[in-house]
């Protein structure tokens, strides 16, 4: 195990608190920004592997929001803006208490729910999207896999492609 492999976060999520209220979905602001062990990854050119996937595939809770939600730390969740959606991995933040406030890393995961508008600043707007966050059992996708199922990359017009088998940690090249 590297030192990006998993972000030591602590188990404080109680799930048998009696004034957690349990709920399906919550509504959340969505914040994103640079992350130590994100960078650490992409300076070792490390994003087409699990590492980074575990460091930037990740929504930053409050655990309440996460005892809300019957969410563990390292389980799936979905979260859905008006530009999109995207399943990436919960974790305790280290910097609760901040309910109802999550944070994804800047990257891959991050990008496809923030809005692409940058309203003449040459930067899109990474911090205060109004998203919602709910359990899922989907597998947060390795970023390849992402990229081919968001943006349609290394595909030969295939129809389904969430169905096609995952295409790993190497990179992919494409012959034009």
């Amino acid at each position: 195990m590297t030192y990006v492999d998993k972000p030591t976060v602590s188990n404080v999520v109680k799930f048998d608190d009696p004034n957690v209220k349990k709920v399906k979905k919550i509504e959340v602001m969505l914040n994103t920004g640079t992350d130590i062990y994100q960078g650490a990854c992409k300076k070792r050119g490390s994003t087409l592997k699990d590492e980074y996937r575990k460091v930037a595939g990740i929504a930053y809770m409050d655990p309440t929001d996460m005892a809300r939600l019957g969410v563990a730390n390292w389980e799936s969740v979905l979260v859905k803006s008006d530009w999109g959606e995207v399943v990436v991995y919960a974790a305790h933040s280290r910097d609760a208490p901040h309910e109802e406030m999550i944070f994804i890393p800047k990257g891959p995961w991050a990008n496809v729910i923030v809005s692409p508008e940058t309203y003449c600043c040459n930067d899109p707007t990474y911090k205060g999207i109004e998203a919602t966050v709910e359990k899922s059992d989907k597998e947060v996708l390795l970023m390849a896999d992402l990229m081919r199922s968001v943006y349609k990359k290394y595909t030969k017009n295939e129809k389904n492609v969430d169905e096609l088998p995952s295409l790993g940690e190497m990179p992919v090249y494409r012959k034009k």
